[in-house]
């Protein structure tokens, strides 16, 4: 029996035994987290309503710029004498208005991952650890009778430690290599009258350890401070932008690839024989599970062959990534002095960020690492939510300690994706082909001329992705 692969929708040929959709590939034909109000005890009378001002420790993506924004005094002015009566009578005065700066480091735990649809593969970066430092500046100035506050802020990360990268194209249901069917006429293609024998699917999942990466943010926002108040508490509304992208490598990946044909569920599970063809002169015959499962067949003679089934390993960076959210958000910032001395502070934020990644993958079929994929949304196209709580406590008349917690959530739908083939490569192996199959090899490079033109292949609403994080930060405010 002849048997050929053919390329069902969307999908490549297959013809040697290549790692073609291997872990995390495209390759399908089309595609193949408030912060501080504080107060010493001179501090505290002056500006018992101070408020935070635009959150943010450095965690992923969202804000964690101390920006502390706070109803201060500016410079000129003398503390008054701590006494309940005189703290109660700041407490209901009028804002003030001056200029801050923050600065702080913080540990964060973050995950980021990302699933593509057609080529059926997942692949996640887990307990990625960061290192962050911000800083942030902000003022305050009255406007009639409101007070508008301006800030700014920068954050900059490395990544502590290792992490594990886990590329899974299993999971997610494998990448359809091709079709195979019984080509009776030995044209080198799959026609309407010859039967169809299954899909071939790959099957993979490789793991690495990811380090060195690193992390870039910056936030602007304007809000109107401590718009109002319920009880003790006081609200700050504000909007702005903000912007986070890191960078993601791995080494030394270990994976397992397998062609498989004759998936079946059996006992609530899914079973998939691998693909194994036994070549005889002009003739391939593709054995079937039983064949397998009973032992070769004893008349069985030629080449026994595994396609695109083996064990491979990367010393090098086999996965390189750039990855960035960015876009406008509206935030509700909320205060509360406990004491004096010590205050609490909360941020909610919600953004509408657009996304992108450039991925460097090593599952080309020419096995090479330009720039494998690029993947965007535009703006307002994912979501972003932020929190974060922080408490305060005063140093001196000016400066204040703070300590909190920060939290990022980042999600995206329905990115679009373009992959990159390499025309010359698939050239190449056309002119080494044997003439049984240059026919195939040919209409491989023909589809994907008229699929992928420039050997660019689109792929719309291909991407699902999130990228989320925990932070821990300590931070210092000061005053002017």
């Amino acid at each position: 029996m002849r048997f050929v692969r053919f390329l069902a929708c969307g999908t490549f040929v297959a013809m040697m035994p290549l790692v073609a959709g291997a872990a995390g590939t495209y390759y399908t034909g089309s595609y193949q987290s408030p912060q501080t109000s504080y107060a010493s005890q001179a501090y505290a009378n002056r500006y018992s309503n101070q408020y935070s001002g635009s959150y943010y420790t450095p965690s992923y993506a969202s804000t964690r710029y101390n920006n502390t924004y706070a109803n201060t005094t500016g410079t000129g002015r003398v503390a008054q004498q701590q006494t309940s009566d005189t703290a109660n009578a700041v407490a209901s005065s009028s804002k003030k208005t001056g200029f801050w700066m923050d600065a702080g480091v913080s540990y964060e735990n973050a995950m980021w991952q990302f699933d593509m649809k057609s080529a059926g593969s997942r692949l996640h970066y887990d307990n990625i650890g960061w290192y962050v430092f911000d800083a942030a500046a902000g003022y305050a100035f009255d406007i009639g009778s409101m007070t508008m506050q301006i800030d700014a802020g920068v954050q900059y990360g490395i990544q502590a430690g290792e992490s594990t990268m886990t590329d899974d194209d299993i999971s997610n249901g494998g990448y359809l290599v091709t079709s195979l069917c019984n080509d009776t006429n030995s044209n080198g293609q799959c026609d309407s009258d010859e039967p169809v024998l299954g899909d071939q699917i790959g099957h993979a999942v490789s793991v690495g350890t990811s380090q060195g990466g690193s992390m870039l943010g910056f936030n602007a926002g304007i809000g109107l401070t401590d718009i109002f108040k319920i009880g003790n508490i006081t609200f700050t509304p504000s909007i702005g932008y903000r912007y986070l992208q890191y960078k993601l490598t791995t080494e030394n990946n270990n994976g397992l690839a397998v062609d498989t044909v004759y998936c079946f569920e059996e006992n609530g599970e899914t079973r998939c024989a691998p693909m194994v063809i036994v070549s005889n002169g002009n003739t391939d015959t593709l054995l079937k599970p039983s064949d397998i499962n009973m032992g070769m067949p004893s008349d069985t003679t030629g080449t026994i062959t595994t396609p695109n089934t083996m064990y491979f390993h990367q010393n090098g960076i086999s996965h390189s990534y750039e990855v960035a959210w960015s876009g406008p958000y509206v935030a509700l910032d909320m205060g509360y002095a406990i004491n004096q001395n010590n205050s609490v502070n909360g941020r909610i934020e919600l953004g509408f960020p657009g996304y992108s990644a450039i991925g460097d993958q090593p599952y080309r079929y020419d096995w090479q690492h330009p720039k494998s994929v690029e993947d965007s949304a535009g703006m307002f196209s994912g979501l972003h939510f932020g929190a974060a709580a922080n408490w305060s406590t005063a140093l001196t008349n000016s400066i204040a300690l703070t300590i909190g917690l920060t939290y990022d959530y980042y999600t995206v739908s329905g990115a679009d994706a373009n992959t990159y083939w390499n025309r010359a490569w698939y050239v190449e192996q056309l002119n080494a082909a044997t003439e049984q199959d240059k026919t195939a090899i040919q209409n491989t490079i023909n589809k994907l001329d008229t699929e992928c033109p420039g050997g660019v292949c689109f792929a719309g609403g291909e991407i699902d992705a999130f990228y989320k994080s925990m932070g821990f930060r300590i931070g210092i405010n000061a005053r002017f």
